[in-house]
């Protein structure tokens, strides 16, 4: 039987062309971009994620859209560097986010048409982002595999999860296994090669790879990250579209918005929680048949205001 091979590869080996650091005051944030052409893909990843977990969705929707993909670290995460690594409030991450883009895209009358995707925290970044109107011109927000409700019940058992999680390794080949084989943050071959270790360091005292992201000091923003996204999203003006890994995921509130019309739901399943890395080529499709419906607009470069 062939050996698997779980060595690392460069940032930019799928999906990335450029990686470029974003100073802003006195922090400076990791942003991995592709393009300069085209609609804007604005994606924003989890808790503990790096913008490296968006590089096999932007490696697969770049041969397909012309396009420009934006992927932040976010502070306290990856190669991004900040006074204040640990304030994961909502309200800083978005001014954080929205001071990104305006760095990028300093330009009112020249902002590319856009679609804003996060994933789980990230996800309801995103939907703050497009409900206050924060990125010009958006044509669809994407939120992949995160619920209010789901996500306020799971916390109670967030704390096993973490003690369940190795807080080092000895090497990166170590870790990007311990990803492809983990239940609770699975993580698929070969876009674990690629994401898994950004979001390490290695401890120059110990030669040990330990977390960048401490998850357990998340915590006291756990709660106020989700609290009110159905209602926030359901409330965006934009197209909207749900990407869960199953049917269970949904709330009341968003299971009776769904048969009324008001946003598109998608269930991609056995995907784990990072659907996107997971299963690139379903989130890839779902995106690509939105930007079709979009694509006279944005080829013509005409605005509408949603």
């Amino acid at each position: 039987m062939a050996k698997i091979d779980l060595s690392p590869l460069p940032w930019n080996t799928q999906g990335f062309d450029e990686r470029e650091t974003v100073e802003i005051d006195n922090d400076k944030f990791n942003v991995y971009r592709y393009g300069n052409k085209g609609v804007l893909f604005f994606c924003i990843h989890g808790a503990g994620y790096t913008g490296l977990s968006f590089a096999q969705f932007a490696e697969n929707i770049k041969g397909k859209i012309e396009c420009q993909i934006v992927a932040p670290d976010l502070r306290g995460h990856g190669r991004t560097e900040c006074e204040q690594p640990l304030d994961f409030s909502k309200d800083r991450i978005v001014k954080d986010l929205y001071a990104i883009y305006v760095k990028l895209y300093p330009d009112e009358t020249s902002r590319p048409h856009a679609f804003v995707i996060g994933h789980s925290m990230g996800g309801a970044m995103a939907i703050r982002l497009c409900r206050e109107k924060l990125i010009s011109n958006v044509l669809s927000l994407i939120v992949i595999d995160v619920v209010e409700g789901t996500a306020l019940s799971s916390l109670a058992n967030m704390p096993q999860v973490l003690r369940r999680r190795p807080k080092n390794f000895k090497t990166l080949e170590e870790a990007i296994h311990w990803a492809t084989t983990a239940s609770d943050t699975l993580c698929r071959l070969p876009g674990a090669r690629q994401s898994v270790p950004s979001q390490l360091r290695k401890n120059e005292q110990t030669g040990l790879y330990e977390w960048i992201c401490d998850l357990a000091k998340t915590q006291p923003f756990w709660v106020s990250w989700f609290t009110g996204i159905s209602h926030e999203f359901l409330e965006c003006s934009q197209g909207k579209v749900l990407i869960i890994g199953h049917v269970d995921s949904m709330d009341s509130e968003l299971i009776r918005a769904e048969m009324e019309g008001k946003y598109q739901n998608v269930i991609v399943p056995d995907a784990g929680h990072a659907i996107h890395e997971n299963d690139v080529e379903a989130v890839t499709n779902v995106i690509q048949s939105i930007y079709q419906r979009f694509e006279v607009l944005i080829k013509k470069n005409l605005k509408i205001h949603l």
